[in-house]
C-alpha cells in the first residue's frame, strides 16, 4: 500500500456538490453564503480521506475567484490553507517538488462542453478557449500539467460528471467522483451533500492507497493558444512581447518550459479581462 507523506489540494467551487449557478458562487450575491458551506464540506471530506490513507501533511489552495471563499476556522485543522489573490500560481499556488500527490475538488469542464455545469476556462467573461501543444486544455488539464512539471501525479478529481471524463481524458487512471449529473448548464441531479462527502472521503483514500498514474507531462517547448472572447482584450495582449496575434481573437506563444507558458497563459488571462473592463 502507497504511505504519500505530503498531498496537495486545489479546491474550486463550480463543481462542488450541489452547486448550479453563478449566483451561488458570486460572493456578492445572498446565495454565497451557503455555497461556501457546501465548499468547505466537500474539502474537508478529502481531507479526511488523505488522513485516513495515512498522509501527513495537506496543503490546499483556495481556487475560485478572489480565493478567499472559506473561512480559515472551517477549514479541518490538519490541512494548511493558502488563499488570497493574485498568487504567482494560481489554483496551484503552493504546488512543488515535494509533493507526493495532487488532487481537485469541486472542479468542473471545459467552456463548451456539453453537459457541463457551469463549464469555462479560467475567466468566462474574457476566454473562448485554451490550447496547449494543439489540444483544448480545461482547468484540469492546465493544472495537472503544472503538477506534472514538478513531477507530481495526479491522483484525484471530484467534480460534476462531465469534468470527471474530462479528467480521465487526461490522465488514464486518476480517480474520480461525480457528486452530480447535468440535465443543462445551470441544472443537475446532485447527490445529498452527506453522500457525496463520504463518496468523496472513500474515492480520496482509494485514489492515496493504490499504485498513482504517471505525472501529466507537457512536450516542450510549449505552444500556449488563448482564444478571447473579444478582440479588444487581442488588441491589450499584443503588447506582451512573447505573444503573436493569430487572428481577432486568438494570440499565439511558444515558452521553453511549462511554468514559463502557464505565466505567460495567466498574464495575458489578466490583461485582457482587465482591457475589456475599460
Amino acid at each position: 500500500m502507497y504511505k504519500p507523506g505530503r498531498v496537495f489540494i486545489s479546491i474550486d467551487m463550480e463543481g462542488i456538490s450541489g452547486i448550479v449557478n453563478w449566483v451561488e458562487v458570486d460572493r456578492n450575491n445572498s446565495e454565497y453564503a451557503f455555497a461556501r458551506k457546501l465548499m468547505v464540506g466537500d474539502l474537508n471530506a478529502a481531507v479526511e480521506g488523505a488522513l485516513e490513507a495515512g498522509v501527513k501533511e495537506i496543503v490546499v489552495s483556495d481556487a475560485h475567484g478572489g480565493m478567499r471563499n472559506m473561512r480559515p476556522e472551517d477549514v479541518h485543522e490538519a490541512a494548511y490553507l493558502v488563499r488570497g489573490s493574485p498568487k504567482p500560481n494560481g489554483m496551484m499556488e503552493g504546488i512543488d517538488d515535494s509533493f507526493d500527490a495532487a488532487l481537485y475538488v469541486g472542479y468542473h469542464s471545459m467552456k463548451g462542453t456539453v453537459n457541463g455545469i457551469l463549464c469555462h476556462t479560467i475567466s468566462g467573461s474574457a476566454v473562448d478557449g485554451v490550447s496547449i501543444n494543439g489540444r483544448e486544455t480545461g482547468e484540469f488539464g492546465l493544472n495537472s500539467a503544472l503538477a506534472g512539471f514538478y513531477g507530481v501525479p495526479s491522483v484525484f478529481l471530484a467534480g460534476d460528471y462531465a469534468a470527471t471524463k474530462e479528467a480521465e481524458a487526461f490522465v488514464p487512471g486518476v480517480t474520480t467522483a461525480a457528486v452530480k449529473w447535468a440535465v443543462g448548464r445551470y441544472s443537475a441531479k446532485c447527490l445529498h451533500p452527506n453522500e457525496s462527502g463520504k463518496l468523496i472521503t472513500a474515492k480520496v483514500k482509494e485514489a492515496l492507497s493504490k499504485p498513482f498514474p504517471e505525472p501529466r507531462c507537457v512536450e516542450e517547448p510549449v505552444e500556449v493558444k488563448l482564444r478571447f472572447t473579444s478582440s479588444t482584450m487581442c488588441d491589450i495582449v499584443s503588447l506582451i512581447p512573447s505573444f503573436k496575434r493569430v487572428d481577432g481573437r486568438t494570440m499565439r506563444g511558444e515558452y521553453v518550459d511549462y511554468q514559463t507558458a502557464i505565466n505567460a497563459l495567466r498574464a495575458g488571462i489578466y490583461l485582457g479581462g482587465a482591457a475589456e473592463r475599460r
